[in-house]
C-alpha cells in the first residue's frame, strides 16, 4: 500500500443525498482522475449487494433502468425486469423508461438537467 496527500486539487462530486461531504463520513463510490489536478467522485447508490464487495458500483437505481460504472470507464446501463400483458402501454412504458434514462445520464454528466 502506498500512502499519498494530493495538495490543491479540484475535487467534484456527484452524490446521491449529501449536497456536500460530511466530516468523518465514508462514502463508497469511484474517484476518477479526469485531468491534471481534477478529479470527479460519484458516489454508488446504497444497496444490499454494495456491502458485498461488488465490483462496478451502481451510480444510479431507478424503476426501470440501474447504471453502473465499469472498471474500464465505461458506463453500463441495466434495465430491470418488465411484465408484459395486454394491458401493458407500450408508448406510456418507453418514455418513462426514456425519461429515466435522461435522468440518471444527467446526473452523471453533472449539468443538473434531470427529469421530473
Amino acid at each position: 500500500m502506498t500512502k499519498n496527500t494530493n495538495l490543491c486539487v479540484n475535487l467534484k462530486t456527484i452524490m446521491q443525498h449529501d449536497a456536500i461531504l460530511s466530516e468523518g463520513q465514508c462514502y463508497r463510490g469511484v474517484l476518477t482522475r479526469d485531468a491534471e489536478n481534477h478529479y470527479l467522485f460519484e458516489e454508488a447508490t446504497h444497496t444490499l449487494t454494495d456491502r458485498h464487495g461488488q465490483r462496478n458500483p451502481k451510480l444510479f437505481d431507478g424503476d426501470y433502468c440501474s447504471l453502473v460504472h465499469m472498471q474500464n470507464g465505461r458506463y453500463q446501463v441495466h434495465m430491470k425486469t418488465i411484465t408484459a400483458g395486454k394491458d401493458l402501454d407500450c408508448n406510456a412504458l418507453a418514455f418513462a423508461v426514456y425519461s429515466e434514462l435522461l435522468n440518471a445520464l444527467n446526473i452523471i454528466d453533472g449539468n443538473g438537467n434531470e427529469q421530473p
